[in-house]
């Protein structure tokens, strides 16, 4: 079976992107992805949870690891990947409602009757 720490530590070494980067990137791309298969916007909830529980799986598997040598396996490691993969699509599910509502809403402009 292969290892998904060492795994992750290639992709790191292999695109040249920091692993703490790879965390903001991979959050992204798993709730684009997730609201390409559930058919939902980014901003509905299914894909930030999507994200949630595959980042949640990829740190409870990373507390598991004690035989590596890596900086992976403690609690305040786990916690800091947990705030960098979900702050974007926290913002994402916050913010972005509100954005499309506000562009749905007519402006004063478009609003008027002729005369």
């Amino acid at each position: 079976m292969p290892d998904w720490t060492q795994d992750k530590i290639a992709l790191s070494v292999w695109t040249g992107v920091a692993p703490d980067a790879l965390h903001v990137i991979g959050g992204l791309a798993v709730m684009l992805v997730a609201a390409i298969l559930l058919r939902r916007p980014p901003w509905h909830w299914l894909p930030w949870l999507a994200v949630l529980v595959v980042e949640s799986v990829n740190e409870v598997y990373d507390l598991l690891q004690t035989h590596d040598p890596s900086d992976e396996g403690n609690l305040p490691a786990s916690l800091h990947d947990m705030w960098l993969t979900m702050l974007w699509p926290s913002v994402i599910l916050i913010v972005f409602p509100w954005f499309v509502r506000r562009h749905a809403r007519p402006t004063p402009d478009t609003d008027q009757t002729p005369v």
